[in-house]
């Protein structure tokens, strides 16, 4: 019983709380979803930006170490190998 009633406390704190939120209107909601689209598409962006950066480099060490067994999920992880094609 005891744990039944704790339950009903908590539930009813939460059903408060929740209630006690004022109401957003039209133009908030809108707002919001077009902020959250936003953020979306910016960390999508940067997310293919970085997976660019990184396959090109891949392709560029793959152009003068054919041998190579590394493979893109190792080299996008960073286990690059120690020696490089860069002439010095």
């Amino acid at each position: 019983m005891g744990t039944s009633q704790t339950l009903m406390r908590a539930f009813a704190s939460i059903h408060h709380r929740r209630a006690a939120r004022p109401k957003r209107s039209w133009e908030e909601w809108i707002a919001l979803s077009i902020a959250r689209l936003m953020t979306f598409a910016v960390v999508a962006g940067l997310a293919y930006v970085t997976y660019v950066v990184e396959m090109t480099s891949y392709d560029d060490f793959r152009k003068c170490n054919k041998a190579t067994t590394t493979t893109r999920l190792e080299w996008v992880l960073g286990l690059r190998p120690a020696e490089d094609c860069r002439s010095y």
